[in-house]
């Protein structure tokens, strides 16, 4: 855990905030799938149910999707220098 803080440290700034950025956009699509998973309980319609899951699972994959190719590409640009 403390070799991934320190990486998160050691990344480069433009890395960093397409990093933070494509995380609060996950954010906003995981809050979203929230939202119709409420009303789905209030109106118990499965296609909203369907929807709002496959939005939270697709908003959860792109966060690993974005931490995981934020190193690798950190990473790659550091070997090259």
């Amino acid at each position: 855990m403390k070799l991934i803080l320190q990486n998160f440290d050691k990344m480069d700034s433009k890395i960093y905030k397409i990093l933070i950025n494509g995380l609060k956009f996950c954010l906003v699509l995981i809050l979203l799938a929230s939202f119709i998973l409420v009303r789905y309980l209030e109106i118990h319609n499965p296609n909203m149910f369907y929807i709002g899951f496959t939005l939270a699972k697709s908003s959860l994959f792109f966060i690993v999707f974005f931490i995981i190719c934020a190193f690798v590409i950190d990473t790659i640009k550091n070997d090259i220098r």
